[in-house]
């Protein structure tokens, strides 16, 4: 009876706030009592019934054309839902994330998501390069002939194309041969206006221009992508910190979801709070065990970390010198053969790609063998070992252009009559970068695939079938981040530089990381265990931006100073026979009106430059102080919850002195027992009105 009671006030309630809300009309209001309708202490499919009378209630209270603009809009925020919920589903890899985030947490999950997010970017280059140089260039060879890709040229540009069919396959892996007159390198595209008469009509497409331009937009695309996704996971991290102080509340009492029906998904939700759990729990005990530490054993730890940087940076020196060694033999090879075998040749060519891929993998190992020495919290060794190793694959990549550019820029005793620097004697330059980082894709993509299926998996097998003492020793493998991360940098890194002379290699990266998505969610599944140390990974993905974001800043220079300083290849590509690449952008700014080269003038001169630099400084400085007069308010704000908090602590322990019983449950008092409230606020604490005996509550003298 008292149930039905209960509910039957429920239902009366909600109908009194139902007709207090139907005597409002305003649409402006509807959020508001959507909440309201929310918050009523009823069942939810009550709470349905009332929503449906309230939206029939009004619309027969609207007539006419408000009555219609209402229906349209509560029609059109239906189809909103419907559409992001269809969007949620339509998620790509989204069952992918739960099952992995499930099994090993949220931290390796972003590695995935990292993955996805490179995946895109990628085919986002591919399709600028793909619409707006490709197709045109496919469409007029078609109309005009593939002779028109070396007219305007005095210099030669020599490519054998006969060859058997071993020879055939070699030059597909080197890029070399048929695959030099193909539109996936530079050196294959027009070096003036397409201009094709179609029925009357004359269509002109500025080649070169357009090469350059898509280089730009592609640099744009990226840098705002990765701005726009790190700003993103900033304000997730930032969020993120602020529950630090009941973020264990939080999981234990709020991290259910229980709007799930299906059981799959509550087992891996129930995985991930387990998770979640034990990274907090992890972090805590690092925590007291530093704070523990004596000052004989920081100084032993703080001259462990000197010594093992030394040797880092003894590693790093070697790997470069190695890199260097290799691609200046392999250029000396190409024009003075030491031998005739045409695999040996092949695998000479290749040496760069292998000794660089081949560090990737060992000098890596040796920095997460050393990191176990330095004792940083996981967070910290994940972030530290990646940077290492990104230094180390950046300093490869430098490395090999360092080695390239002295045979691409020489004096001018060192060339001949065509520009070209002997004894390296390299007609087309770009072509010869783009073959480079199409080789080190090609070797990436079959270094992956290759420790996951010839390692990873036999090392699998061999530990749970074989129970010996080796296999204890050896043990099964836990996913590291930080390698599997720098794998996406590193490819991401030859996607950048590779673009601007290999158009179609973007194609080649997006299809890399798409196979390399299920290939390592297949390793990670059935070749991996959970991480032994786990990690707090709310900020991970936002430093694997910064990684890549750095990265991308590297990669501009290389980029950039071909375009602007070194003279392109007079016997191929579209910039041939003009001193610099960006000439092309001056000549055509020149065709401009005098109007429009007046504004650009005035934009890039000093008299713009410098009043937008002080605004610019002024805003930022604005917005600095706004942000900083926020965090002392929050800062003001927790202090104050703080101070809330003591005052409620203090108040049932002076209830719980005053009445021994109340923990045990409330009895009835009787009557004559009850005092009559205190003439002072002072009184309530213990009888008297002692002088201090609430800190936030003063006296009140009569």
């Amino acid at each position: 009876m008292a149930r039905r009671r209960s509910t039957h006030h429920r239902h009366i309630h909600g109908d009194i706030e139902m007709q207090d809300m139907e005597t409002e009309r305003d649409p402006e209001e509807e959020e508001a009592k959507a909440k309201q309708i929310r918050d009523m202490p009823t069942t939810m499919s009550r709470k349905r019934e009332i929503r449906a009378k309230q939206r029939v209630g009004k619309v027969r209270a609207l007539s006419g054309i408000k009555g219609c603009k209402y229906s349209m809009a509560m029609g059109w925020k239906r189809t909103k839902e419907r559409f992001n919920d269809l969007m949620i589903r339509l998620e790509v890899w989204r069952s992918s994330f739960k099952e992995v985030e499930g099994k090993f947490g949220s931290g390796i999950v972003t590695y995935f998501v990292f993955l996805k997010w490179v995946v895109f970017l990628n085919l986002y280059i591919f399709l600028l390069w793909f619409i707006f140089v490709v197709i045109p260039q496919a469409v007029f060879v078609r109309l005009l002939g593939d002779d028109q890709t070396t007219a305007n040229s005095t210099c030669p540009y020599d490519v054998s194309t006969e060859a058997d069919a071993l020879q055939y396959v070699l030059d597909f892996l080197q890029g070399t041969g048929f695959m030099e007159l193909t539109e996936l390198f530079y050196g294959y595209y027009y070096s003036s206006d397409l201009i094709v008469e179609i029925q009357g009509t004359k269509i002109n497409y500025n080649m070169p221009l357009a090469y350059i331009l898509i280089a730009i937009a592609y640099f744009t695309v990226s840098l705002l992508l990765m701005v726009r996704h790190t700003a993103k996971g900033f304000r997730e991290s930032m969020a993120n910190q602020e529950d630090h102080f009941y973020k264990h509340c939080n999981k234990v009492f709020a991290g259910w979801d229980y709007s799930m029906t299906d059981e799959k998904s509550a087992r891996l939700k129930n995985k991930s709070l387990h998770f979640e759990l034990t990274t907090d729990l992890e972090e805590e005990r690092r925590a007291l065990r530093r704070a523990k530490r004596t000052a004989c054993k920081k100084f032993g730890l703080y001259t462990t970390r000197f010594i093992i940087n030394i040797i880092v940076l003894i590693v790093l020196a070697g790997a470069g010198y190695l890199i260097y060694y290799t691609t200046d033999f392999a250029l000396q090879n190409k024009n003075n053969p030491v031998t005739d075998s045409d695999i040996l040749l092949f695998l000479i060519s290749y040496l760069p790609s292998i000794t660089i891929s081949a560090l990737n993998i060992v000098v890596p190992l040796i920095f997460t063998a050393l990191i176990r020495f330095e004792d940083y919290n996981p967070e910290f060794e994940v972030k530290f070992t990646l940077a290492r190793t990104v230094f180390l694959r950046l300093a490869s990549l430098a490395v090999l252009i360092a080695s390239l550019y002295p045979q691409i820029v020489c004096s001018a005793s060192d060339e001949d009559s065509c520009g070209v620097c002997q004894p390296s004697n390299l007609q087309c330059w770009e072509t010869y970068v783009g073959q480079e980082m199409y080789k080190l894709a090609i070797t990436d993509f079959f270094v992956v695939t290759g420790t996951v299926l010839l390692v990873e998996f036999p090392r699998k097998l061999f530990v749970t079938k074989c129970i010996c003492g080796v296999t204890k020793a050896i043990g099964q493998q836990e996913f590291e981040i930080p390698k599997n991360v720098l794998d996406i940098i590193y490819s991401q890194t030859i996607c950048w530089i590779g673009a601007f002379f290999s158009p179609l290699l973007p194609c080649i990266c997006v299809m890399k990381a798409f196979i390399f998505f299920y290939l390592k969610k297949w390793s990670l599944i059935y070749n991996f265990l959970p991480p032994s140390r786990p990690y707090r990974a709310s900020r991970s993905n936002s430093f694997f931006m910064i990684v890549l974001l750095f990265s991308f800043l590297l990669c501009l220079i290389p980029v950039g100073y071909s375009i602007i300083q070194i003279e392109p290849s007079r016997a191929c590509g579209p910039f041939r026979n003009q001193t610099t690449m960006w000439q092309t952008v001056t000549v055509t700014v020149n065709d401009w009106p005098s109007w429009l080269q007046g504004i650009l003038d005035f934009i890039f001169s000093a008299g713009f430059a410098v009043p937008f630099l002080i605004i610019l400084c002024l805003s930022l400085y604005y917005y600095h102080s706004i942000a900083s007069a926020h965090r002392e308010v929050v800062i003001r704000l927790k202090e104050q919850l703080v101070m809330e908090g003591r005052d409620k602590q203090f108040l049932l322990a002076r209830l719980q002195e005053l009445d021994p019983n109340q923990g045990k449950g409330h009895k009835k008092r009787p009557l004559d027992d009850m005092k009559p409230p205190p003439n002072q606020p002072g009184a309530a604490w213990g009888g008297q009105a002692a002088e201090g005996s609430h800190p936030n509550v003063p006296l009140i003298q009569d």
